[in-house]
């Protein structure tokens, strides 16, 4: 297992020897592409970028969003 920090990610993961990272942008329709393949992720990660962690037969979808609401309380 390697350690790895990532921007704006998630800030600390373990990844298995051998995986691979890359970086996505998600299209409108919430796809993305992977050698030459498209993936539906979510609509809702539309223009956002994430991040996929590649190890042998498994592409795994990493996404971080930041969320900020304010409610009034009266």
């Amino acid at each position: 297992m390697i350690n790895l920090s990532a921007n704006s990610m998630s800030d600390n993961m373990t990844l298995p020897e051998g995986a691979s990272i890359y970086s996505r942008k998600v299209a409108r329709s919430g796809h993305i592409s992977y050698e030459g393949r498209p993936y539906f992720i979510s609509k809702a990660l539309a223009g956002r970028y994430i991040r996929l962690i590649v190890v042998d037969d498994r592409m795994i979808v990493d996404a971080a969003i930041p969320l900020h609401k304010e409610y009034p309380l009266v």
